[in-house]
């Protein structure tokens, strides 16, 4: 069995109905038995009378229900709004308060305490608490259903609420079953939060393919050696995550080839990919396939791909993001006409129709390219041929005494000395404005760590001496926030508490 994004139905029913569909960290759904309760959910949604447009809210964590619960919300055509525990209560309140939902799917046995009209429990059995008032849904796009909204931070500090609709959604499967590689024989790994983009391209890709999808709540995943046999017991053969997740494990003695043979495809999203991690990786895993994707959430999940090969882990210092995904065009724009980089600009079906309720934002970000939807990233990319090359945020080009830096350069830079596993490089600034460039540094080895002060003369024979860092910090681990990316903040804090090995 699979389902048909585009037609909304399931196909070949009889076809492996008992194969499992979803192994959640509470229970497992076979292939029948996830169209049975997709129909169940339907049935509820029209009892309800849900308006197109009006978001419902689906609140858990890895539970088998959670997807099941968004592919309903799909075959219903019915907008939903992806909420993981890890979601603080004040944070749910303002969305709740922001969309007016008026129904939640509660897939977790805890319920957050959000006063809702209907709660759906993880049975899918309805408790009305009182008559739902529907608000009126203000729409300027009444030929495609908006299908999920995916609240993100703001640089304000309120959240922004991504929109993407049906359309961009089957934009984004008809690209990835073909391009991606991935069959109905696959299991594919999801351990990112719901409201985290990148576990959507396995929930889809998945289902579309008539796969298995294993989920690994955070607890399940701290329990590293629980985790890689939770994995090889299920027989996973796609890993999807940010390259930094994958570095929590490229120590681990049991992560490799033999202890994890059914793994096929690395597929890596939501940050830079690093030129070593995957040089270490070929090494543990020899014929996986290394696929590398770029693309931010206001442009439905990835945009680009391309498989990092040994030629192009020896050709390229800093890996390329691929290539466009078929229908959409890729821009950049720059400020300086002699600058090989400027910002990307990504237009095509599958952009974004803008965030909720966020006009001016909308206006600053959003715009209209030879008709087609367009969004401003924020990342500086450049080209070279077709493949494209991602150097970052524009934020992580700072300027020092003048001097334009890419932060990113000097960290690339770093991970070519033989004491270094992995670096990354931030600003500190007050106000506005950059007094210091700090570099943190994880070491290749426990015992032998290169010093600040070779590490410094290291950069200074191949960065201009204003590129060179104020300080260079070692660090045994890099901090992670709830979606496995480097939380550059605790870095900071750990830096002014001198809270590193060379301290």
């Amino acid at each position: 069995m699979k389902y048909d994004f585009n037609r909304q139905c399931f196909l070949e029913s009889q076809h492996e109905a008992e194969k499992a569909a979803v192994i959640g960290s509470d229970s497992a759904v076979s292939w029948k038995e996830l169209a049975r309760q997709v129909d169940q959910l339907t049935q509820l949604f029209g009892e309800l009378a849900i308006p197109k447009g009006h978001p419902v809210m689906i609140y858990g964590h890895k539970e088998s229900a959670f997807p099941v619960a968004m592919l309903a919300c799909y075959h219903a055509d019915i907008t939903y709004i992806p909420i993981d525990i890890v979601y603080p209560i004040e944070r749910i309140r303002k969305i709740a308060e922001t969309t007016g939902s008026q129904v939640l799917i509660c897939t977790s046995e805890l319920q957050p305490d959000v006063d809702f009209s209907v709660v759906i429990d993880r049975h899918f059995n309805p408790t009305i608490h009182h008559t739902p008032v529907f608000p009126e849904v203000e729409t300027d796009h009444a030929e495609d259903i908006l299908q999920y909204i995916i609240f993100t931070s703001g640089s304000t500090g309120e959240p922004k609420g991504v929109q993407i609709t049906k359309s961009s959604i089957q934009t984004f499967v008809n690209w990835a079953s073909v391009d991606f590689g991935f069959s109905g024989n696959d299991v594919l790994m999801n351990q990112a939060p719901f409201s985290f983009d990148v576990s959507l391209c396995d929930v889809l890709n998945a289902f579309v393919r008539g796969a298995t999808l294993v989920l690994s709540s955070g607890e399940q995943v701290k329990d590293q050696n629980g985790f890689l046999n939770r994995l090889a017991e299920t027989g996973c053969s796609v890993w999807t995550s940010t390259p930094s997740f994958l570095y929590l494990f490229l120590r681990h003695e049991n992560f490799h080839a033999g202890n994890l043979p059914a793994i096929n495809t690395f597929l890596f999203m939501g940050e830079e990919l690093p030129n070593r991690t995957c040089g270490l990786l070929k090494q543990l895993f020899p014929e996986a396939r290394i696929l590398n994707a770029y693309g931010p959430t206001e442009a439905t999940i990835v945009t680009t791909l391309i498989e990092i090969t040994e030629e192009i882990i020896r050709d390229y210092p800093l890996l390329p993001i691929g290539y466009a995904m078929p229908g959409s065009t890729l821009l950049i724009d720059k400020s300086d006409h002699e600058a090989k980089e400027g910002e990307l600009i990504i237009v095509g079906n599958h952009v974004s129709i803008g965030y909720y309720k966020r006009p001016e934002l909308n206006a600053e970000k959003f715009f209209l390219h030879n008709g087609k939807r367009a969004f401003r990233t924020g990342d500086l990319a450049y080209f070279e041929g077709d493949l494209l090359f991602c150097l970052g945020r524009n934020d992580d080009q700072v300027k020092l005494h003048g001097y334009r830096i890419e932060l990113n350069e000097i960290s690339t830079i770093l991970c070519k000395h033989k004491g270094v596993s992995d670096a990354v490089s931030i600003a500190l600034k007050r106000g506005n404005e950059v007094k210091k460039i700090i570099s943190f540094v994880i070491p290749s080895s426990e015992t032998n760590h290169p010093t600040r002060e070779e590490l410094s003369a290291f950069l200074a024979e191949q960065l201009p001496y204003y590129m060179v860092p104020g300080d260079v910090a070692l660090i045994a681990d890099f901090p992670y926030n709830s979606n496995h990316k480097i939380d550059k903040n605790q870095l900071t804090e750990k830096y002014l508490k001198r809270q590193f090995i060379n301290a």
